[in-house]
């Protein structure tokens, strides 16, 4: 694997707070429940007291707006991206955010 690739949408983080069931068998959005057009990989979550992988599905706006959120964020922390020399991570999450 090319080690400059970086799959931004397995960066997003999942929302705090109950799934409904559509939305743990991924045929809802994680963060509004519309229907969803992009895979977000394999996660893990604690489910009655034990770990449980799902694989949820995003639509394309609350992806970019994660993406948005978490590239502002990460921009102020890596040593790299404070200094403008933008690391693959932040590369791959600001494409994600301006996607068409």
């Amino acid at each position: 694997m090319n080690p400059a690739f970086v799959n931004a949408v397995e960066m997003l983080p999942m929302p705090r707070r109950e799934f409904t069931a559509a939305q743990l068998d991924g045929t809802a959005c994680p963060w509004c429940a519309r229907q969803p057009e992009i895979p977000l990989g394999p996660r893990l979550r604690v489910a009655e007291g034990r770990l449980d992988r799902w694989f949820p599905h995003a639509c394309l706006p609350c992806a970019q707006r994660e993406a948005a959120r978490v590239h502002a964020v990460h921009v102020t922390v890596c040593p790299r991206c404070t200094h403008r020399d933008y690391c693959p991570d932040a590369r791959a999450l600001r494409r994600l955010a301006l996607a068409p």
